[in-house]
């Protein structure tokens, strides 16, 4: 068991005292009426200066006791000059003592402990610097309601109605709220920013919605065949000669205006192949329908992109159109699953699909004064086409989505190839989406120069004279295909239709999604300790400390089992029985400042513990004599 002295009630100060570590701070303001009070996280910095105040005040007190008994032992065991015994016993109130190596060879144990003593007053900085403010997240599941895509709304498409005894309703166009949606979308090429009922959170939706399955046309097929035909006609078409030339087109399956009734794939439906014939009787006209095939006959709605880099040749009536590339891209309904985290209220959206269900075709025009109901059986509640609904309503995106593509990019030469009048037409909105970006639109970037048609920009480039201004260059390196940056861009935009209010659910509706169980995320302010910082300290302090403790007691066990302090009793009762090498003269002995050379140089002698008896007058110091007499001359 360890002596009186070695226990100390700060020791359960500091173990309450880390048990307030992940506490958090409270927001009460505390003495408001003097200078504004103090606020929680002050009184809480307040109470770790404190605590470190305690731990050291108790670590210290416990070394200082084992140092006194080390300087005890000391003293006693053999004879000491008093100026020694005296920087000894001031060694812990002058921390340049401890590199007086003299003391180290008279005392090591007292000068060791003294040491840690000294060094311990380190763990008093470190403590308040362990208080950190971080933040602690909470998380809780629950089912709520989130923005989700109704495709059983109304708001997708504008179905139209004419009049009579029997209504026949169509398919006219999308509604506004699908059009902003899906240019908005298509334009940034992002998940447009959906609202989250919290700041943060996560959850995820899987619900049935269209996409699109986009590949290039094989070069040695028919059907590229035909189209890279009906091109080459298309740049003659109603002139003598070449008048243009093609290097973005889009298109969807159509029915020709001359045909009867046949699904035309070709960009240019009215004009046919025919060899060794020129179409001057033929008006060109660049792709203006948006969605097809609209003929009703289950046909897949369909896209179609043609990148055509031999815009920028010169030679512009060639009979092929080399590197051309076609992006076919049908439409199907499948499987998403969108998972939605929120931090902050900044959106990140992570979009993957499963499966196809089915290619999606154009919906036939309905008639009937219930157009919708599908079983109209007195005896039995109403059934309705949900079906139906749902496909007018991707049909609508699918139009909205087309509406960005479907178009041209022309170079017009107006029958002068070479001529000052020529330039470039511009008929589609691609340039405004990332589909400008992709490897097989290398070569529109940037739009200066193209054949032998010169741009300002790239006069200045080769005349620096016309212009001393610099502009930035973009290097059209792009490896990414363009039939992924299509589904993307899809995607993305049905994903987006969340955003619009119009396009969600109405929750009276029996149609109306269920909620989607989320994890909301709740993060406050808290206090704590650095562990690994706070252990070490204290953890190196106690192992220090336990070693003094240590020491102290192999010093008691050389005084004879007896504990000293260093209190003016205990150093009264002592001088009654040290012998000094020479007397102190009666004017020294008032004990004032400073002390004279010659008493320091005095050799003090202590009896064995337990021993009354004076001890031999230790042998007069020469030293000491000749230095006294100096004083006193």
């Amino acid at each position: 068991m360890l002596p009186e002295w070695a226990a100390h009630r700060a020791m359960g100060t500091m173990v309450a005292m880390l048990l307030l570590s992940g506490k958090p701070p409270p927001s009460s303001v505390y003495f408001s009426r003097f200078g504004g009070g103090l606020t929680g996280q002050q009184v809480n910095l307040a109470v770790g200066s404190v605590f470190a105040f305690l731990v050291n005040s108790a670590l210290g007190a416990v070394i200082t006791t084992a140092a006194d008994q080390a300087l005890w032992a000391t003293i006693r065991t053999k004879p000491l000059k008093l100026g020694t015994i005296d920087n000894l016993a001031t060694v812990t109130t002058g921390i340049w003592s401890v590199f007086d190596f003299r003391l180290w060879r008279d005392s090591p144990i007292r000068m060791f402990v003294v040491t840690i003593l000294w060094l311990i007053s380190i763990t008093s900085f470190i403590t308040p610097a362990t208080l950190n403010v971080g933040w602690s997240a909470t998380t809780f599941t629950s089912l709520m309601r989130v923005p989700q895509i109704d495709f059983t709304s109304l708001n997708f498409a504008n179905i139209q109605s004419q009049p009579g005894l029997s209504p026949v309703y169509d398919y006219s166009n999308p509604q506004y709220a699908v059009l902003q949606t899906v240019t908005g979308s298509t334009t940034g090429g992002y998940v447009l920013p959906i609202p989250s009922p919290y700041e943060n959170a996560t959850w995820v939706l899987k619900f049935p919605g269209p996409a699109l399955s986009c590949g290039n046309i094989n070069e040695a097929s028919a059907s590229y065949r035909n189209i890279s035909d009906n091109i080459l006609n298309a740049t003659t078409a109603g002139a003598e000669g070449c008048v243009r030339s093609f290097g973005y087109l889009s298109w969807v399956p159509t029915i020709p205006y001359n045909n009867s009734g046949a699904i035309s794939s070709l960009p240019f439906p009215s004009l046919f192949n025919i060899s060794g014939s020129k179409l001057s009787n033929v008006v060109y006209e660049p792709p203006s329908l948006l969605l097809g095939p609209l003929n009703g006959d289950a046909e897949v709605l369909e896209l179609y992109i043609a990148a055509i880099p031999s815009m920028n040749q010169d030679v512009t009536c060639q009979r092929q159109l080399p590197n051309m590339t076609i992006t076919s891209c049908y439409m199907y309904n499948t499987s998403y699953i969108a998972n939605f985290t929120y931090v902050n209220n900044i959106q990140s959206v992570n979009i993957t699909t499963q499966g196809s269900f089915n290619n999606v075709s154009a919906t036939e025009t309905i008639a009937g004064v219930a157009p919708l109901e599908i079983d109209q059986t007195p005896h039995n509640p109403p059934m309705y086409n949900v079906q139906g609904v749902e496909n007018y309503a991707y049909e609508a995106v699918m139009d909205a989505f087309g509406r960005m593509f479907v178009g041209a990019i022309v170079r017009d030469f107006d029958g002068d190839p070479y001529g000052s009048t020529a330039g470039v037409t511009i008929t589609a909105n691609m340039a405004s989406t990332p589909l400008l970006q992709t490897k097989e639109f290398n070569f529109l970037q940037p739009l200066t120069a193209i054949g032998s048609i010169v741009s300002l920009k790239g006069l200045i480039a080769d005349t620096t004279r016309l212009w001393n201004g610099h502009s930035i260059e973009e290097a059209a390196n792009s490896t990414i295909p363009m039939a992924r940056v299509m589904e993307e861009l899809f995607r993305n935009a049905t994903v987006s239709l969340m955003s619009n209010s119009l396009l969600q659910p109405n929750y009276s509706s029996p149609y109306a999604p269920p909620d989607v169980p989320m994890t909301q995320t709740h993060y406050a302010l808290i206090y704590s300790y650095a562990a690994n910082t706070l252990w070490l300290a204290y953890g190196i302090a106690l192992g220090m400390t336990l070693l003094s403790i240590l020491l102290g007691v192999t010093s008691i066990y050389h005084n004879s089992g007896f504990s000293y302090m260093s209190k003016f009793s205990t150093i009264l009762r002592v001088a009654h029985c040290i012998d000094l090498s020479d007397a102190i003269q009666p004017e020294d002995k008032d004990g004032k400042d400073p002390t004279p050379r010659y008493i320091k140089n005095l050799t003090v002698s202590f009896p064995p513990t337990g021993d009354t008896v004076r001890y031999r007058r230790a042998k007069k110091d020469s030293e000491g004599e000749q230095l006294r007499q100096m004083e006193e001359n």
